[in-house]
Protein backbone atom coordinates (compact mmCIF):
# COMPACT_ATOMS: atom_id res chain seq x y z
CA UNK A 1 0.00 0.00 0.00
CA UNK A 2 1.35 3.38 -0.54
CA UNK A 3 1.67 6.55 1.35
CA UNK A 4 -1.39 7.76 -0.62
CA UNK A 5 -3.37 5.07 -0.31
CA UNK A 6 -3.31 5.24 2.92
CA UNK A 7 -4.06 8.93 3.70
CA UNK A 8 -6.23 9.69 0.49
CA UNK A 9 -7.52 13.01 0.10
CA UNK A 10 -10.90 13.48 -1.97
CA UNK A 11 -11.58 17.16 -1.66
CA UNK A 12 -10.33 17.47 -5.45
CA UNK A 13 -11.12 16.30 -8.20
CA UNK A 14 -8.07 15.38 -10.77
CA UNK A 15 -7.96 17.10 -14.20
CA UNK A 16 -6.63 15.07 -16.66
CA UNK A 17 -4.25 15.70 -19.61
CA UNK A 18 -4.39 13.79 -22.95
CA UNK A 19 -1.96 10.88 -23.24
CA UNK A 20 -0.50 10.67 -26.45
CA UNK A 21 1.37 7.58 -25.23
CA UNK A 22 0.75 4.11 -27.00
CA UNK A 23 3.00 1.73 -25.52
CA UNK A 24 2.85 -0.41 -22.34
CA UNK A 25 6.17 0.95 -21.06
CA UNK A 26 4.50 4.57 -21.88
CA UNK A 27 1.29 3.65 -20.13
CA UNK A 28 3.34 1.69 -16.89
CA UNK A 29 5.31 5.19 -16.78
CA UNK A 30 1.98 7.00 -16.86
CA UNK A 31 0.73 4.95 -13.98
CA UNK A 32 3.71 5.52 -11.63
CA UNK A 33 3.90 9.34 -12.27
CA UNK A 34 0.12 9.42 -11.64
CA UNK A 35 0.98 7.23 -8.14
CA UNK A 36 4.28 9.89 -7.44
CA UNK A 37 1.57 13.26 -7.84
CA UNK A 38 -1.21 11.65 -5.79
CA UNK A 39 1.85 11.01 -2.69
CA UNK A 40 2.07 14.96 -2.94
CA UNK A 41 -1.89 15.35 -2.04
CA UNK A 42 -1.11 13.40 1.20
CA UNK A 43 -1.45 15.91 4.63
CA UNK A 44 2.15 16.46 5.03
CA UNK A 45 3.25 16.98 1.35
CA UNK A 46 0.63 18.62 0.15
CA UNK A 47 -0.97 21.33 2.28
CA UNK A 48 1.00 24.17 -0.17
CA UNK A 49 -0.76 22.83 -3.49
CA UNK A 50 -3.74 22.40 -1.63
CA UNK A 51 -4.57 25.78 -0.11
CA UNK A 52 -2.68 26.90 -4.20
CA UNK A 53 -5.71 24.41 -5.63
CA UNK A 54 -8.38 26.16 -3.43
CA UNK A 55 -7.11 29.72 -4.43
CA UNK A 56 -7.51 28.27 -8.16
CA UNK A 57 -11.13 27.33 -8.14
CA UNK A 58 -11.96 30.35 -5.69
CA UNK A 59 -10.20 32.45 -8.95
CA UNK A 60 -12.50 30.65 -11.63
CA UNK A 61 -15.65 30.41 -9.54
CA UNK A 62 -15.52 34.69 -9.29
CA UNK A 63 -14.85 34.78 -13.06
CA UNK A 64 -17.43 32.59 -14.71
CA UNK A 65 -19.65 35.47 -16.16
CA UNK A 66 -18.54 38.19 -18.87
CA UNK A 67 -17.98 41.56 -16.99
CA UNK A 68 -17.22 39.86 -13.98
CA UNK A 69 -15.24 42.74 -12.63
CA UNK A 70 -18.31 45.28 -13.86
CA UNK A 71 -14.96 46.55 -16.03
CA UNK A 72 -15.52 44.73 -19.07
CA UNK A 73 -13.44 41.60 -18.29
CA UNK A 74 -13.69 38.37 -20.36
CA UNK A 75 -15.17 35.30 -18.22
CA UNK A 76 -12.77 32.04 -17.95
CA UNK A 77 -13.37 29.44 -20.04
CA UNK A 78 -13.38 26.03 -18.38
CA UNK A 79 -10.26 24.95 -20.88
CA UNK A 80 -8.71 27.67 -18.96
CA UNK A 81 -9.21 26.02 -15.56
CA UNK A 82 -8.04 22.88 -16.88
CA UNK A 83 -4.80 24.34 -18.12
CA UNK A 84 -4.35 26.13 -15.17
CA UNK A 85 -4.80 23.06 -13.03
CA UNK A 86 -2.43 20.67 -15.02
CA UNK A 87 0.12 23.61 -14.53
CA UNK A 88 -0.63 24.08 -10.75
CA UNK A 89 -0.38 20.38 -10.69
CA UNK A 90 2.62 20.18 -12.63
CA UNK A 91 4.99 22.92 -10.41
CA UNK A 92 7.43 20.59 -8.05
CA UNK A 93 6.58 20.31 -4.28
CA UNK A 94 9.64 23.04 -3.14
CA UNK A 95 7.59 25.83 -5.18
CA UNK A 96 6.49 28.35 -3.20
CA UNK A 97 2.26 29.13 -3.28
CA UNK A 98 1.75 31.54 -5.80
CA UNK A 99 -0.86 34.24 -5.77
CA UNK A 100 -3.60 33.23 -8.32
CA UNK A 101 -5.72 35.93 -9.63
CA UNK A 102 -7.64 36.17 -12.69
CA UNK A 103 -7.14 38.70 -15.60
CA UNK A 104 -9.37 40.61 -17.58
CA UNK A 105 -8.55 38.93 -20.83
CA UNK A 106 -9.73 35.79 -18.87
CA UNK A 107 -6.34 34.19 -18.35
CA UNK A 108 -5.47 32.46 -15.04
CA UNK A 109 -2.33 34.55 -13.67
CA UNK A 110 -0.01 32.38 -11.06
CA UNK A 111 2.39 35.36 -9.64
CA UNK A 112 4.93 35.03 -6.90
CA UNK A 113 6.84 37.92 -5.30
CA UNK A 114 9.41 37.87 -3.77
CA UNK A 115 10.15 41.93 -3.31
CA UNK A 116 12.07 44.15 -4.91
CA UNK A 117 13.89 42.87 -8.41
CA UNK A 118 12.60 39.00 -7.66
CA UNK A 119 9.10 38.40 -9.28
CA UNK A 120 7.56 36.14 -11.53
CA UNK A 121 4.28 35.70 -13.05
CA UNK A 122 2.79 32.99 -15.53
CA UNK A 123 -0.62 33.70 -17.36
CA UNK A 124 -2.22 30.22 -18.40
CA UNK A 125 -4.74 30.74 -21.70
CA UNK A 126 -7.44 28.72 -22.53
CA UNK A 127 -5.78 26.67 -25.20
CA UNK A 128 -2.65 26.02 -23.10
CA UNK A 129 -0.50 29.10 -23.82
CA UNK A 130 1.90 29.66 -21.08
CA UNK A 131 2.72 33.69 -20.91
CA UNK A 132 5.41 34.37 -18.41
CA UNK A 133 8.07 36.94 -17.48
CA UNK A 134 10.49 37.21 -14.60
CA UNK A 135 12.76 39.50 -12.82
CA UNK A 136 15.44 37.77 -11.22
CA UNK A 137 17.89 41.08 -9.95
CA UNK A 138 18.95 43.18 -13.08
CA UNK A 139 17.75 40.15 -15.34
CA UNK A 140 14.54 40.33 -16.95
CA UNK A 141 13.19 37.35 -18.83
CA UNK A 142 9.59 36.86 -20.87
CA UNK A 143 8.46 34.21 -23.34
CA UNK A 144 5.69 31.86 -24.23
CA UNK A 145 5.42 28.49 -24.20
CA UNK A 146 2.39 26.24 -24.61
CA UNK A 147 1.68 23.45 -21.81
CA UNK A 148 2.02 19.72 -22.44
CA UNK A 149 2.68 16.79 -20.56
CA UNK A 150 5.32 18.55 -18.38
CA UNK A 151 6.67 22.03 -16.83
CA UNK A 152 8.25 23.76 -19.69
CA UNK A 153 11.78 23.87 -18.65
CA UNK A 154 12.57 27.50 -18.97
CA UNK A 155 9.58 28.11 -16.66
CA UNK A 156 10.96 25.53 -14.51
CA UNK A 157 14.22 27.34 -14.65
CA UNK A 158 12.91 30.61 -13.93
CA UNK A 159 11.11 29.14 -10.58
CA UNK A 160 14.66 27.72 -9.87
CA UNK A 161 16.21 30.89 -10.09
CA UNK A 162 13.57 33.11 -8.43
CA UNK A 163 13.77 30.50 -5.32
CA UNK A 164 17.53 30.75 -5.03
CA UNK A 165 17.84 34.57 -6.31
CA UNK A 166 19.63 36.57 -3.05
CA UNK A 167 17.34 38.59 -0.98
CA UNK A 168 18.09 42.68 -1.50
Amino acid sequence: MTVAAALPITAFTVTRWSDRALSDEARILHELITAASEFAQSVAVGEPKRAAQEALAAAYAGAQVEDWDGAGSARVEPSTYAHADQFLRLLPSSTSVPDITVDSDGEIVFEWDFGRRRVFSVSVGRDGTLTFAGLFGHTKVHGTEHLREALPAVISDCLQRLSASPSP
